[in-house]
């Protein structure tokens, strides 16, 4: 039985196989979940939360890009890749982006869902 609708919506956040971030309209890092702080290798519990994006990622400038891109444009992408750099090694990532409404329709904000497709690619 579920008790905590709320909390049950944030588990599911946190166990998703995939990396995602939410980001409001004035650029701040709402939400990242445990997953996109594995494939960035962040600390998502003290680094990004509440920060702007573009500090936040400074060192990913491929999903900075996105994330504006999304906000400037509310445009949604279902299927892209970019390229990262970690330790001089370069990760493929496949996304996808979202707008964020409310009931009513109103944008909130942005979210980018990704995966390191990086071995996906290699075979």
């Amino acid at each position: 039985m579920i008790k905590n609708i709320q909390e049950y919506y944030q588990c599911i956040l946190d166990n998703l196989t995939g990396g995602l971030v939410s980001v409001d309209l004035n650029g701040k890092v709402v939400y990242l979940n445990a997953m996109a702080g594995k494939i960035l290798r962040m600390d998502v519990d003290n680094c990004c939360r509440d920060m702007q994006y573009e500090k936040a990622f400074e060192s990913f400038p491929a999903l900075k890009g996105v994330i504006k891109e999304t906000i400037e444009t509310a445009k949604c992408v279902r299927r892209a890749e970019i390229s990262i750099m970690h330790a001089n090694t370069p990760l493929i990532i496949g996304y996808s982006t979202m707008l964020v409404k409310n009931h009513e329709g109103v944008e909130l904000g942005v979210t980018v869902i990704f995966q390191d497709i990086s071995f996906v690619n290699k075979k």
